[in-house]
């Protein structure tokens, strides 16, 4: 007898039926207000950037969803649905903007979990003659404005997890991360083989063909990310050079790179950095990033030479940062799952 498939509800259909209320969607419609009455306030500019783009991701831990366009003619266009605004808000820095904003989707390929959805809600910024510290100031601001407005309190309450948003936030290097939370001394495991040796000691299963960041990344999930922001928020600081593709190096620092990842009750939340402005140093990282691509079996991704030309133009010193929306969400709505803050989660049409 041939099985039967079970038919999952859709959101719209749970809401119709009742066994989800309306009262979640109407808070996300309110924090979505509220973030842009706080930027507004802040003199930032609201821009509309394109969804579509010759230029696919080159960070080798990110994954581009490819589509195509024709026309007419019968010429076709390879075309991406972009995994960031990050490039087309550069070119409006290169080309005099100052406070900028932008909140849409954005499309990740590979990704679909109980923290992730492939089309997903970015809040991302950016501030000319600026730096990591004011963007992380910035993200404690704008998520206290939201939780003073939506939960009337300095504190959440996640799965259980009280968080204190009283300001300042804690901020702790990686390198400080890794040592006290796993024993681990990244300056002294730069090496594969260094590296691997600290994760088998903290029996984390490693592959041979596993690469420096592949261990980094296992550790991190395994030993550490879980332990982040379970009291208060943490700003983790100052990544490995070769996790930060468009980062600006730490001064006197090579191997760092000043890029800032923010935790809540041990999600990632926020990811930016000051921005990396040498053109030619870029265009270096990312003919590395493209090879490493390539290697990988994502053959003939182009180089965004426009982006390159906006540097060469001179893009002012910058710092920017990337937040999930739907993950702020589940925070503020104390759900763990995304797909309940979404309308149209994916999920509910992807075979079982």
């Amino acid at each position: 007898m041939k099985k039967r498939t079970q038919t999952r509800k859709s959101n719209w259909q749970k809401l119709k039926s009742g066994e989800i209320n309306w009262a979640l969607y109407h808070q996300r419609a309110r924090i979505l207000r509220t973030i842009r009455r706080f930027f507004e306030s802040h003199d930032f500019l609201e821009v509309d950037t394109p969804i579509l783009t010759p230029y696919p991701t080159l960070d080798s831990n990110i994954h581009s969803m490819e589509t195509c366009f024709r026309q007419n003619q019968g010429k076709s266009h390879r075309l991406f649905l972009h995994t960031s605004p990050e490039h087309a808000m550069k070119k409006l820095l290169a080309a005099g903007a100052e406070r900028i904003f932008s909140v849409g989707k954005v499309f990740r390929d590979r990704e679909l979990t109980q923290l992730h959805n492939p089309e997903f809600t970015m809040l991302e910024w950016y501030r000319a003659n600026a730096t990591y510290n004011d963007i992380m100031r910035d993200t404690e601001n704008v998520i206290c404005r939201i939780a003073h407005e939506h939960v009337q309190a300095n504190e959440l309450i996640y799965q259980g997890q009280k968080i204190d948003l009283t300001l300042p936030w804690e901020r702790i290097t990686i390198q400080a991360l890794f040592e006290r939370e796993a024993d681990i001394d990244l300056k002294k495991s730069q090496s594969v083989e260094n590296l691997r040796k600290s994760a088998s000691d903290h029996g984390i299963y490693i592959q041979e063909k596993d690469d420096w960041e592949t261990i980094f990344f296992k550790i991190f999930l395994e030993k550490i990310e879980t332990k982040c922001g379970r009291s208060k928020p943490l700003f983790v600081m100052d990544y490995p050079a070769q996790m930060g593709l468009m980062a600006k190096r730490k001064e006197g620092e090579f191997d760092w790179v000043e890029r800032v990842e923010l935790y809540i009750a041990g999600l990632e939340i926020a990811n930016g950095y000051s921005e990396l402005t040498d053109p030619d140093e870029q265009q270096i990282r990312f003919q590395q990033e493209q090879k490493m691509k390539a290697d990988a079996g994502y053959c003939n991704y182009i180089i965004d030479n426009e982006l390159l030309s906006a540097l060469r133009l001179g893009m002012p010193p910058s710092a920017g940062m990337a937040l999930g929306i739907d993950r702020l969400v589940m925070l503020l709505t104390n759900e763990s799952d995304i797909k309940n803050v979404l309308l149209f989660p994916m999920c509910q049409w992807t075979a079982p």
